[in-house]
Parts: C-alpha cells; structure tokens; sequence
C-alpha cells in the first residue's frame, strides 16, 4: 500500500511570523518555531535519559563539535570540541556518559555527562584509517556498536575495557544501527546498496536482507501488531521498521513478523505532488513516544513530513516547515520537536502542532516551492522559442556544450577580457546564482541536486583533505537520485563527449604520448571520454585543456559528425594567473567552436560550480539575442532545464523541473557571425 501526501487537498492557509529568505535555487524558508544558531551542519541530535537536555554533533567544515541545549528553553548552554566526528551520537543507559563515531579519528570518543555539562574521558580506538559513523549499545546497555563506513564492517566494542572485541561484515557504506528491542538481532541501512540488512547479535552472523529503495539512511522500531478494522485482515507482523530512503520519495514500512521474516507492508510517499519528481530526500526518522506518530526529515524539501502510523497502515497528515536541510528530528517532553537544519547551521524548537496547524503549515511548504506538476509537461518557454517548451519537440540546437568551471570569477575586464567580451556579445547572465559549492556545486551542476552522502560527507572530508575521488565516480553511495546529465543523455541514445568529469589523472611526469588521463570513474563516460584532456587539477593550464579541446573538434570536422553533449572541466583559476588562464582558454574555445561547421547548430553554456552565490554566466549561440542583457533571477538549475529541453530529456528532479529556463535570451533567427577571442 502507499500513502502519499497531497497538498493539493489542504485548504486552509496561514502566514507565518518566521523569517522568510530565498534560496538560491528559488525555494523560501518560513521555519517554523524558534530557531537556535548551532555550528556548521548539525547532523544528529541526542536526548538525555531525563529529557532535560539535548546534544547535537556539528560536523561540517568548522571543527567538530557537541552542542549541549536546555531542552526547556532550546538555549545552548555549552559547546564542547571533538577531534573528528560523523553521525554517531549516544547517551550510556544510565546517562552519565557520552558516545561519538570519531570519523577519520579511527575511534569512538567518550565523554562524561553531569548537569548539561560534557568532558572528555577515553578514546576507544579502532583500525586505523577507518571512518567511525553511527554508534550505539545493545539494548542490554552492555556493549557499543560502532559503524565503520568505509570497511563495510559493524565493530564490536567493550565500554569496559576500550578493547575492539569483534567486527562483522555488512552491507556497503553502513548508515544506521538499530537493535530488535529483545536484542538477539540488529538492523542496519546500507547507503549504497539500497537494502537493510538484519544480523544476530550473538555472532554477527546475516539472518537475512530486504532492498528498498536507494540510499535507506534512517530507521525507526515500532513494536507491536497496530489498531485494525474488524473488515480488515490481521496483519501477520508484530512490529514495523520505518527506513528513509533519502535517494527516493519514500519512508518504506516493513513488516517483521515473529520469526524474524521481513516484508514491505507500504510504502509512505512524501512527495508534495502525484507528479513531483525525487528531490524530498527523506533523510532522518522520529517516533513519538506513544508510537503514533511519524516525523520525517525532507531535506531537499525544508520540511518535516507528519504521518499517523497509529493504525495498520499511515494516514499523511502533512508539512512542518523547517530552517534549511533538516538532517535531524527527535520528540521532546511536552508535546515539542527539535529539528537540525544542517545547512541552516541551527536547531528549530517547535510546539507539535495539531492536524489544523498542520494543514496550515502544510500550506506554508507547498508555497515555499516553486514546483508545480504542471511544469514537466509545459516549461513555459513560449511560442515560436527555439527552446521546447516539453521534451519531444526537436529544436534547431542539436549540439549542446556545457562548460563547468570552479573557483568564481574576476570581475576586472583586464584579468578576465573575453568573459566580459563574450557576455557584451552574446548573453550575460548578471543575475545569476550558483548552487552549492566545491563538491555539492559540481553535483549541482550535473544531476540537478547533490545526494545526501555528498552533503553530508563532503564537509568532513574537505576539511581534513582527505577526498579521493569517492565524489566524482568513486563510490557507490555517491550517486545522485536519476544520475548525471550524462546518464540521462547517455540512456536517450544521445552521443555524449566527456572533458574532465569523473576522471583520475596519470602524474605529468608519466605521461606518455600526451595521454593525460588514467581512469574514467562512470561507464558512460568511459566510452566518450577524451583521454588528452587533463581532469582536475588547478595546477594544470587551462589552456592546454583548450588545445586538446580544439584537437578533438578538427576531428569532427573531418568526420562531419560532432556529439550531441559535450561537457567541459576548466579548473585552473583558483589565483590570479589561473583566472587569467581560465579566460583565455574559455576565449580558445568559444572562437574555435564559433569557426567551426557545427556552429549553425550548437548552443554554449557556461557556469561556475564552486561560487555558492552571484557569478556571471554565459550563454553562446547564434540564436542568442545578441547584446541583450537579462537581469532575471537564473540559476545553476536555469542551465539544465533549458539543456534538457534542447535535447529533449526529462527533469533530474523536482528542483530543475521548477526551474526558470533561459529561453528569454533566445531568439528565433540565428545569428552566425563568429567571435574573435582576446589573447592571453
């Protein structure tokens, strides 16, 4: 069965006292409650035994931390520093201490607990070079269990003695740990594998797996067989276990009877929309104390979805409004939630509302959004635009290059003249908004959204420099909801031509007859990979890129064949020569595309990956209005609608599909005189 929550059907509406901001990606925040500031992303939430308190793990580029909040008053009254930490966060049964995975520490951290104040004590160390997630005990309160991401492996420790006394196999990229109540069995999400995995206690041995959907994070116990109908059949189980699917639009309900065997009983949609594309990311799960309700974190969607799971199947009830990317909810004393906005960098304290507040928050949320069904099948491009305005409709644009580049840009015309040059006679985007940044900005760029375990993985492992391309190819659990623009393109049986995404680069001092790189990290770009052109690497020219760019174009015009989508890396203007690098090999490429055969039919677009704000972009093509400035509100989002449109491909996600196209900047003739780059 599946319970989807409709907005559409929720009539009443009311404005909230909250701060209103917009988003970059054109979404607005009206939080509900109070909010507390926190450190960079807040990623779980602890309660203490007596409720009095509650502790939250900061695990973002700022240095680790424990925030320590009156649960009353929502008020920090502590902040306590850790040498690494990821998810895991754990009171002792007895509440006098604390627990937390110590990521690239190899370790779990414990600290002492006595009237809201923590302290160091031990370091339970564990192999090194493991990364330590989620912790927890056995319901005995005996021993710890411990996450170890990158192994695969659950890890066994004495509180006791500090000693590793066992470790066990499981699923790929181990999320959550959560043990059966009666403690012979334990459950855990496997982030990349899209399953959970069930384990005896004793041994560790598999008793078994269920597949759900992808990137299962979060996971709650209800015990005991729900309230039914006389009409209805019993229900053959005696508890339900609720997993996130934060890749998807779903909570999946599974069914464990008393012999241990699991079954999806439903599935819980929390799409706004019937039609609503991924993009929710229900990341995080909470129970109220007397199992009637359900609290799960939308992150995408900045908002808190409500379900009564009182009776055999749920009953949606609605939206909480939240600060920005909640990655945590817990239920308080008193008919209060605390919420983690994780890039809001803050704790929101809320009154549990009632099914009419809800019904009026739920309201709040859906106008938040820019999404709406009707933009999958018309993208509002208008009439006689050479951009469709739905998928299907084949434009005079056949070929499409989309040029990436990180770093921001120099708004001085000496350092940077032929982005002003090409913005004065083509169209300049002055109004434009990147999203993300460094790894997340990337993931924007390409599939239109950045997965869970890059927003919340990424953070750490910039900040001890510790990426090894697991982002870019690397890891399984990397991969966005509906894939990459190359994905896409690749599975519509478009030709796709890749320069520098998802590749790892042979030394310089190594290479061989010009060949820059070593490796291609995606199967599809595996075959359409241009193997001279050098991936990322700041320290390399961009103007060598260019030249292998402009080699692979004289290629195609002896064949008379060019592909469909071509995607460019330009990676060198982290300084001052590298912008002016950067430019000139940008001017390289455009006038050598502008010159060549394919021209007629091509259309550029240019945007910056790594500036989490205002930055120029460029649109180049001769059915550009040339000269035209547009000062509208585009974003990173604006340039994959309007590419999708042009080679007729559906939206990645609810937030590109809500998008603004560039077809504004448009016009119906072409214009075929060529540009002249400016020299370095």
């Amino acid at each position: 069965m599946k319970s989807r929550f409709a907005l559409a059907l929720l009539l009443v509406a009311a404005p909230l006292a909250a701060q209103q901001d917009v988003l970059n990606n054109g979404w607005r925040l009206r939080p509900a409650g109070h909010e507390t500031p926190l450190s960079t992303l807040p990623m779980s939430a602890a309660v203490s035994p007596d409720g009095k308190y509650v502790l939250v793990l900061n695990g973002g580029l700022a240095p680790p931390s424990i925030s320590v909040l009156e649960a009353a008053s929502g008020r920090e009254i502590g902040r306590t520093p850790v040498a690494d930490a990821w998810l895991g966060l754990v009171f002792s049964p007895k509440g006098d201490r604390v627990y937390v995975g110590g990521g690239s520490e190899s370790a779990v951290f414990e600290f002492t607990f006595a009237a809201g104040a923590l302290a160091p004590a031990r370091t339970f160390r564990v192999e090194p070079k493991d990364f330590i997630g989620d912790v927890t005990f056995d319901p005995a309160g005996h021993l710890l269990y411990a996450a170890d991401l990158f192994r695969d492996s659950i890890v066994v420790i004495n509180p006791q003695s500090g000693a590793v006394i066992e470790r066990f196999a499981t699923g790929r990229r181990p999320y959550r740990i959560l043990f059966d109540p009666d403690g012979k069995s334990l459950f855990i999400s496997s982030w990349a594998d899209g399953s959970v995995y069930h384990h005896e206690t004793a041994n560790g041995s598999l008793i078994g797996k269920i597949g759900l959907g992808a990137h299962p994070t979060d996971l709650a116990w209800l015990p005991g067989a729900p309230s039914y109908e006389p009409s209805e059949e019993k229900p053959a189980w005696v508890a339900r276990l609720f997993v996130a699917a934060a890749n998807t639009n779903n909570v999946f309900v599974v069914g464990v009877t008393a012999g241990q065997d699991l079954a999806v009983v439903e599935t819980i949609n929390v799409a706004m929309t019937a039609g609503q594309p991924t993009g929710m990311t229900p990341s995080a799960l909470a129970l109220t104390p007397d199992g009637k309700r359900l609290y799960i974190a939308c992150s995408d969607a900045n908002a808190v979805a409500v379900a009564d799971v009182s009776r055999a199947f749920s009953r949606p009830l609605g939206f909480i409004p939240t600060g920005r990317y909640p990655t945590a909810v817990r239920a308080l004393a008193g008919n209060r939630l605390v919420v983690l906005n994780g890039l809001g960098n803050s704790a929101s304290f809320i009154d549990a509302p009632d099914e009419e507040q809800i019904a009026a928050y739920s309201e709040t949320v859906l106008e938040n959004s820019p999404y709406r069904d009707t933009q999958l099948e018309d993208a509002g491009t208008g009439p006689g635009s050479p951009i469709p305005s739905r998928p299907g409709n084949p434009p005079p644009i056949a070929h499409v290059v989309y040029i990436v580049k990180e770093g921001g840009a120099d708004r001085d015309e000496r350092v940077t003249p032929n982005q002003h040059k090409l913005a004065r006679e083509f169209a300049g985007l002055d109004n434009f908004y990147a999203l993300g940044d460094s790894v997340a900005g990337q993931d924007w760029s390409t599939a239109a959204i950045a997965s869970d375990f890059v927003q919340k993985l990424a953070p750490n492992r910039l900040r001890l420099h510790l990426d090894d391309g697991e982002f870019e190819g690397g890891d399984p659990a990397a991969v966005p909801p509906s894939g990459y623009l190359w994905t896409n393109a690749g599975m519509a049986g478009l030709t796709v031509r890749n320069y520098g995404f998802f590749v790892s680069n042979r030394p310089l001092k190594e290479v061989a007859g010009g060949i820059q790189v070593q490796a291609v990290r995606d199967p599809i770009l595996n075959r359409g990979t241009d193997l001279q052109y050098r991936g990322y690497d700041p320290a390399y020219p961009d103007t060598g890129r260019a030249r292998a760019f402009l080699a692979d174009l004289a290629a195609f015009e002896k064949t008379g064949q060019m592909p469909q989508l071509m995607l460019l890396r330009l990676a060198n203007d982290r300084d001052s020569a590298g912008v002016a690098d950067n430019d000139a090999a940008l001017g390289m490429i455009v006038e050598g595309i502008t010159r060549s055969r394919f021209w007629p039919a091509t259309a550029v677009f240019v945007v910056d990956a790594a500036a989490k704000d205002r930055v120029p972009a460029l649109v180049i093509s001769p059915y550009v209005k040339r000269g035209a400035a547009d000062h509208s509100m585009y974003n990173t989002l604006s340039v994959l609608r309007t590419i999708e449109l042009i080679l007729g491909l559906r939206p990645f996600t609810t937030f590109d599909a809500a998008a603004r196209t560039l077809a504004p900047v448009f016009q119906t003739a072409p214009d075929l005189r060529p540009y002249q780059a400016v020299p370095r």
